[in-house]
């Protein structure tokens, strides 16, 4: 969680660390509203007050100080940090010919704690392998938000890479498509 909390400034570090909630899934930071903590049972609410200054200074510190080298990733809507956690950005976006080339005013980050849970992609490999062929089918992960797809998907992933023995599985070697 140290990996995380690097990127607040220390009042805030120090509020998270003092209203802890075990398995925390989020931290959501808010232009003039409360922090929220959050985990799959409860949400924890820090009243205190966040400026846009502070997260523009959060921001600037996930990006090395350099968020114009992380524009592209911004306008997709969210930053992936080291150990897969990823934050999500909010504000107002700059459209150009129905993409989008910017957000302003951004006013809230939503960090997302990554997470293993080994074996979790048991029953969905039943549907994604086909071991009789070394290969795998074409599969696309749907379900609401916080619903574990990105969990499944790096088990899944974790597996078809190292194989699988007992169902005669040797491996393959994974790639992202971007």
């Amino acid at each position: 969680m140290e990996e995380i909390l690097k990127y607040f400034p220390e009042m805030i570090q120090e509020q998270i660390k003092a209203n802890w909630i075990e398995n925390i899934e989020e931290i959501r930071i808010r232009i003039h509203q409360p922090i929220i903590l959050k985990n799959n049972q409860t949400e924890k609410i820090i009243h205190s007050k966040i400026e846009p200054q502070t997260i523009l200074q959060i921001l600037q510190k996930i990006c090395d100080n350099s968020i114009y080298s992380y524009q592209s990733q911004i306008c997709q809507g969210f930053l992936t940090l080291k150990g897969g956690h990823r934050v999500g950005i909010a504000g107002n976006a700059v459209m150009k010919e129905g993409q989008v080339i910017n957000l302003n005013y951004i006013n809230s980050l939503n960090f997302r704690v990554a997470r293993q849970v080994l074996n979790c992609s048991n029953e969905a490999l039943t549907y994604i392998l086909a071991p009789f062929r070394q290969t795998i089918f074409n599969t696309l992960l749907v379900s609401p938000p916080g619903r574990g797809k990105t969990t499944i998907l790096r088990d899944a992933i974790r597996k078809i890479s190292s194989g699988i023995p007992e169902i005669g599985f040797a491996g393959l070697t994974c790639r992202s498509s971007r």
